[in-house]
Protein backbone atom coordinates (compact mmCIF):
# COMPACT_ATOMS: atom_id res chain seq x y z
CA UNK A 1 0.00 0.00 0.00
CA UNK A 2 1.45 3.47 -0.90
CA UNK A 3 0.96 6.47 1.29
CA UNK A 4 0.79 10.11 -0.28
CA UNK A 5 2.87 12.50 2.28
CA UNK A 6 2.13 15.88 0.24
CA UNK A 7 1.34 17.12 -3.84
CA UNK A 8 2.76 19.35 -6.19
CA UNK A 9 1.83 20.20 -9.55
CA UNK A 10 5.64 21.20 -11.55
CA UNK A 11 6.77 21.22 -14.88
CA UNK A 12 10.13 20.06 -14.61
CA UNK A 13 9.97 16.43 -13.59
CA UNK A 14 8.69 15.46 -16.88
CA UNK A 15 9.78 17.05 -19.64
CA UNK A 16 7.08 18.50 -21.86
CA UNK A 17 4.34 17.47 -19.06
CA UNK A 18 2.34 19.20 -16.58
CA UNK A 19 2.97 17.04 -13.47
CA UNK A 20 1.17 16.13 -10.28
CA UNK A 21 3.49 14.64 -8.50
CA UNK A 22 2.79 12.60 -5.67
CA UNK A 23 5.38 12.21 -2.58
CA UNK A 24 5.37 8.77 -1.67
CA UNK A 25 6.15 7.56 2.08
CA UNK A 26 8.15 4.84 3.57
CA UNK A 27 10.88 5.27 1.00
CA UNK A 28 13.36 1.90 0.96
CA UNK A 29 16.31 3.97 -0.18
CA UNK A 30 18.97 5.00 2.21
CA UNK A 31 20.24 7.70 0.19
CA UNK A 32 23.20 9.18 1.70
CA UNK A 33 22.33 12.83 1.69
CA UNK A 34 18.42 12.31 0.96
CA UNK A 35 16.39 15.52 0.69
CA UNK A 36 13.33 14.53 2.03
CA UNK A 37 14.43 12.02 5.26
CA UNK A 38 10.86 12.60 6.30
CA UNK A 39 9.40 10.33 3.50
CA UNK A 40 11.74 7.41 5.35
CA UNK A 41 8.54 7.51 7.52
CA UNK A 42 5.76 5.66 7.01
CA UNK A 43 3.24 8.51 7.09
CA UNK A 44 0.73 10.20 5.29
CA UNK A 45 -2.89 8.96 3.92
CA UNK A 46 -3.57 5.78 1.37
CA UNK A 47 -3.63 6.25 -2.11
CA UNK A 48 -6.80 4.48 -2.58
CA UNK A 49 -8.44 4.97 -6.25
CA UNK A 50 -10.83 7.44 -4.59
CA UNK A 51 -8.49 9.56 -2.97
CA UNK A 52 -6.31 9.63 -6.35
CA UNK A 53 -9.42 10.42 -8.58
CA UNK A 54 -10.15 13.61 -6.08
CA UNK A 55 -6.59 14.47 -6.25
CA UNK A 56 -7.11 14.82 -9.98
CA UNK A 57 -9.91 16.55 -9.82
CA UNK A 58 -8.15 19.04 -7.40
CA UNK A 59 -5.57 19.63 -10.49
CA UNK A 60 -7.27 20.63 -13.69
CA UNK A 61 -4.68 20.41 -16.44
CA UNK A 62 -2.32 17.76 -15.68
CA UNK A 63 -1.07 15.89 -18.03
CA UNK A 64 0.93 12.78 -15.99
CA UNK A 65 0.47 11.98 -12.39
CA UNK A 66 3.77 11.39 -11.36
CA UNK A 67 4.64 8.60 -8.40
CA UNK A 68 7.58 10.28 -6.56
CA UNK A 69 9.34 7.16 -4.79
CA UNK A 70 6.59 4.20 -5.36
CA UNK A 71 9.85 1.65 -4.88
CA UNK A 72 8.39 0.63 -1.24
CA UNK A 73 5.01 -1.82 -3.08
CA UNK A 74 5.76 -2.40 -6.41
CA UNK A 75 2.22 -3.95 -6.81
CA UNK A 76 0.24 -1.17 -6.04
CA UNK A 77 2.04 0.97 -8.67
CA UNK A 78 0.71 -1.05 -11.34
CA UNK A 79 -2.43 -0.92 -9.26
CA UNK A 80 -2.28 2.88 -9.57
CA UNK A 81 -1.16 2.78 -12.75
CA UNK A 82 -4.22 1.51 -14.68
CA UNK A 83 -6.50 3.33 -12.64
CA UNK A 84 -4.88 5.99 -13.64
CA UNK A 85 -5.12 5.15 -17.35
CA UNK A 86 -8.08 3.03 -17.07
CA UNK A 87 -10.30 6.45 -15.17
CA UNK A 88 -8.31 9.12 -16.42
CA UNK A 89 -6.80 8.95 -19.48
CA UNK A 90 -3.46 10.29 -17.95
CA UNK A 91 0.36 9.21 -18.42
CA UNK A 92 1.99 7.69 -15.07
CA UNK A 93 5.46 8.14 -14.65
CA UNK A 94 7.87 7.57 -11.44
CA UNK A 95 10.77 8.21 -9.51
CA UNK A 96 12.44 5.23 -8.61
CA UNK A 97 15.56 5.41 -6.65
CA UNK A 98 16.25 1.92 -7.58
CA UNK A 99 19.39 1.41 -10.21
CA UNK A 100 17.37 -0.68 -12.41
CA UNK A 101 14.54 -0.98 -14.36
CA UNK A 102 11.40 -2.95 -12.93
CA UNK A 103 10.76 -5.19 -15.70
CA UNK A 104 6.42 -5.38 -14.28
CA UNK A 105 6.34 -1.55 -14.04
CA UNK A 106 7.28 -1.73 -17.50
CA UNK A 107 4.16 -2.40 -19.23
CA UNK A 108 1.93 0.37 -16.91
CA UNK A 109 4.63 3.39 -16.52
CA UNK A 110 5.10 5.93 -19.57
CA UNK A 111 8.30 7.59 -17.38
CA UNK A 112 10.35 5.86 -15.77
CA UNK A 113 13.35 7.77 -13.59
CA UNK A 114 15.88 5.59 -11.91
CA UNK A 115 18.85 5.78 -9.87
CA UNK A 116 19.05 6.27 -5.84
CA UNK A 117 20.66 9.99 -5.01
CA UNK A 118 23.92 10.23 -4.82
CA UNK A 119 24.56 14.02 -3.10
CA UNK A 120 27.78 15.99 -4.62
CA UNK A 121 30.63 16.13 -1.95
CA UNK A 122 33.48 17.90 -2.21
CA UNK A 123 34.64 21.06 -4.46
CA UNK A 124 32.37 22.37 -6.84
CA UNK A 125 35.01 22.30 -9.07
CA UNK A 126 34.95 17.99 -8.88
CA UNK A 127 31.92 17.32 -8.83
CA UNK A 128 32.17 15.94 -12.90
CA UNK A 129 34.56 13.50 -11.66
CA UNK A 130 31.95 11.28 -10.03
CA UNK A 131 28.69 9.91 -10.73
CA UNK A 132 25.93 11.53 -8.51
CA UNK A 133 24.03 14.93 -8.41
CA UNK A 134 20.09 15.34 -10.25
CA UNK A 135 19.14 14.41 -13.66
CA UNK A 136 20.49 18.11 -14.84
CA UNK A 137 23.94 17.12 -14.31
CA UNK A 138 25.87 15.66 -17.19
CA UNK A 139 27.82 12.92 -15.04
CA UNK A 140 24.53 12.18 -13.05
CA UNK A 141 24.12 8.41 -12.00
CA UNK A 142 20.31 8.73 -12.68
CA UNK A 143 18.33 8.30 -15.77
CA UNK A 144 15.35 9.21 -17.12
CA UNK A 145 13.55 6.76 -19.61
CA UNK A 146 10.00 7.65 -22.01
CA UNK A 147 7.66 4.92 -23.60
CA UNK A 148 7.56 6.01 -27.37
CA UNK A 149 5.57 3.84 -29.18
CA UNK A 150 5.96 1.31 -26.78
CA UNK A 151 9.79 1.15 -26.94
CA UNK A 152 11.69 2.61 -23.59
CA UNK A 153 14.08 5.48 -24.95
CA UNK A 154 16.55 7.46 -22.67
CA UNK A 155 15.46 10.65 -22.52
CA UNK A 156 17.90 11.93 -19.81
CA UNK A 157 19.81 14.42 -22.10
CA UNK A 158 16.42 16.83 -21.80
CA UNK A 159 17.46 17.52 -18.35
CA UNK A 160 20.53 18.96 -19.42
CA UNK A 161 21.17 22.61 -20.35
CA UNK A 162 24.67 22.30 -20.52
CA UNK A 163 26.32 20.34 -23.57
CA UNK A 164 28.03 16.88 -22.40
CA UNK A 165 32.00 17.24 -22.04
CA UNK A 166 33.28 13.60 -23.19
CA UNK A 167 30.09 12.49 -25.72
CA UNK A 168 32.46 9.09 -26.34
CA UNK A 169 31.59 8.16 -22.73
CA UNK A 170 28.12 7.83 -23.53
CA UNK A 171 28.22 5.70 -26.68
CA UNK A 172 28.24 1.49 -26.76
CA UNK A 173 29.27 0.24 -29.59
Amino acid sequence: MLKVYDVAVTMSEFPDEIALCVNISNCPGVCEGCSEPWLLQDIGEELTNEKIDKLIEEHPGITIFGLMGGDSDQDDVVRIANHIHKTHNLKVGMYSGRDFLNLDLLNCLDFYKIGKWIYPKGKVEEWHKTNNGPLAFPWSNQLMFEKIDNKWINITHKFRKEKIGNPEKYIIS
